[in-house]
């Protein structure tokens, strides 16, 4: 059942060769080319042809099946079935409409790429000249070299043993050729996700702190940007917390930097445990942070510092005492830009650090007025 429905879902196991989410919508268009290339390579004038001592009559070789079995390896075996059911379909009516249509010969083809797709996506775990090998060898073998003679023995009358001798001499030349073009496709296709894979983990590198794993200030600053436009835009609220930590450098000076680092990275979990999805938490430098809210009206922004400011003073580093956090909140006001936005959190910051520390002070959204929060 798991298997029927990672297969009717797409969700491969062997997802080596899959550089992006392979939606509907892509999918779709990919199996658009590769359905124009089949059709294209089963017109008889596109076909490679050439003899083989002793045969006396030239031998044909079709690639429409391996552009179909690509097709079910690249996008999973549904779709190789419907590429090779619709190539089949579209080829006859342009290119043999003179022959009698066989619909088990387009069930045929709906096998092939539904088996080549099915073993390399669901068989084999990791990209591999075996399993492509394997992928192509066992549909063609089993297609060409025995249903498709016993059909045209059955319907036409076409000798079986001297049809299977020529498709399977013709599949000993054409499968290792099949096998290393189709190589080929498939390491670009795999180190171009190896290649998106790299560039997306540098992305999260340049976004993250290096010490405590959260974003760093150019992350915060763009998503400040981002998110102090949308709300002056949308007349929603934002806020904003600056938090500092209370006599950092003697908890450095006494017991040594890597206490320090430890201070700081449970710190960062405090504040990653304590807001929502949509927010975001940073290292500005040293032992100051931040944290961005959108759609925060001034008392949820109070709670959540006065929460973050209770789990810093309960915070346990062993061997290096307790530590305290200062916090200053602000939420923009009509006639703020980015600038007064931060200053105003800092000076709330500036405020609670002169009075006392360990405190939480903000200012109203309609008043320059700061009040005091003491716990």
């Amino acid at each position: 059942m798991n298997y029927f429905k990672k297969v009717l879902y797409n969700k491969v196991i062997n997802d080596d060769i899959r550089y992006r989410e392979f939606t509907f919508s892509f999918a779709l268009k990919i199996a658009i080319l590769i359905v124009a290339a089949g059709v294209f390579f089963d017109n008889p004038a596109n076909t490679i042809n050439f003899t083989i001592y002793p045969l006396k009559e030239a031998i044909r070789v079709n690639l429409r099946p391996p552009i179909i079995m690509l097709g079910g390896i690249i996008l999973g075996p549904l779709w190789g079935a419907v590429i090779g059911g619709i190539i089949d379909i579209i080829a006859f009516n342009l290119w043999h409409s003179d022959l009698t249509y066989l619909f088990i010969l387009t069930l045929s083809t709906i096998f092939r790429g539904f088996a080549a797709g099915y073993i390399y996506n669901y068989i084999f775990k990791s990209f591999s000249v075996k399993a492509i090998f394997t992928s192509l060898a066992v549909p063609h073998l089993l297609t060409s070299g025995l249903i498709i003679p016993a059909i045209l023995n059955y319907y036409y009358n076409i000798p079986l043993l001297s049809n299977l001798r020529v498709r399977i001499l013709v599949q000993v030349i054409t499968l290792p050729i099949f096998t290393l073009a189709i190589y080929f496709i498939l390491k670009g296709l795999k180190k171009s996700k190896e290649l998106r894979t790299l560039h997306q983990k540098l992305k999260v590198m340049l976004n993250k702190d290096d010490l405590t794993g959260i974003s760093n200030r150019k992350h915060f600053m763009d998503f400040l940007n981002k998110m102090f436009s949308m709300a002056k835009r949308h007349s929603q609220p934002l806020a904003l917390l600056m938090a500092d930590l209370d006599n950092f450098k003697e908890i450095n000076d006494t017991y040594g930097h890597f206490k320090g680092d430890e201070c700081l990275r449970k710190v960062a979990e405090i504040l990653t445990e304590n807001i929502r999805n949509e927010d975001l938490a940073a290292r500005m430098g040293g032992d100051e942070f931040v944290v961005l809210l959108p759609q925060t009206q001034m008392g949820e922004a109070k709670n959540i510092a006065n929460r973050i400011k209770n789990s810093v003073q309960e915070m346990d580093i062993k061997e290096s005492g307790s530590i305290t956090a200062s916090i200053g909140v602000a939420v923009m006001r009509k006639e703020d830009d980015i600038e007064s936005f931060l200053k105003r959190a800092d000076d709330a910051l500036y405020r609670a650090k002169n009075n006392g520390r360990n405190r939480i002070e903000w200012m109203k959204t309609d008043s320059l007025k700061q009040e005091l929060k003491f716990s």
